[in-house]
This record gives C-alpha cells, structure tokens and sequence, in this order.
C-alpha cells in the first residue's frame, strides 16, 4: 500500500508542475513524460536478461511517445497505459525490479494517462 500512496504522491507532483507551469507543450511534457519512464528500468536492470526484456521495452514505449507527440497525442495515453500494464508484468519475467515497484510505477503511469487525456482531448463547444 506504501507504494500506491508514494505513486499517488509522485504523480500529483508532476500534475501539479504542469498545472503551475501552464505555458509547457503539455502534449510534448506527456510525450517525454512516456519517453523517459521506460528507460529506468534499464538503470536497475543489470542482468543480460533482464536488459534483453529491457532495451527493446523502452524503445517500444519511445516510438508511443514520437508518434503520440509527431501524430495523435492518444498514442502517449495509451503508451502510458500500455506502460502500466508492463509494470505489472515486469516483476514476473525478471527479478531485477524493486519490490513495490510495478504498484508505485503503474499508478503514476495510469493516473498520469487519465490526466493527459482529460487535459488532451479535443473540447467541444
């Protein structure tokens, strides 16, 4: 449950500097938001396996953030949420994951699509 509540705290805070920085690309900030979250795991994944899973998992999720940014910004929202079901799944294939982490990393990665798309979506009038 600790690691839910430091996600949750985590993603108000990058809420919460998009929100006071109203003048950032939001649809560049969720685009490099997706671009670099990926990539972490490759900073704790030491072992040739888990860099086998690793590499081309993050480079998955780059080409979600490039053509979310370059296309359709749906892309980086489902990205995200793609990248909140790996979370899950990681722990599973390699054992290089912090414990905790697959709940901290996919609540900030689910939270943060439904923001991105909220703040994203076409409005209406």
């Amino acid at each position: 449950m600790t690691a839910f509540f430091i996600g949750l705290g985590t993603t108000v805070a990058i809420i919460a500097f998009a929100e006071i920085f109203r003048k950032i690309d939001l649809k560049f900030f969720a685009s490099l938001t997706l671009a670099v979250i990926p990539f972490i795991y490759i900073g704790f994944s030491i072992d040739p396996q888990s860099l086998m899973l690793t590499i081309p998992g993050a480079s998955f999720f780059l080409m979600f953030a490039y053509w979310g940014y370059k296309k359709n910004y749906i892309l980086t929202v489902i990205g995200l949420a793609l990248h909140g079901l790996w979370d899950v799944v990681f722990p599973y294939v390699s054992t290089v994951a912090p414990h905790g982490y697959d709940v901290f990393c996919g609540t900030i990665d689910v939270l943060l699509a439904l923001y991105f798309y909220w703040k994203l979506k076409p409005k209406h009038h």
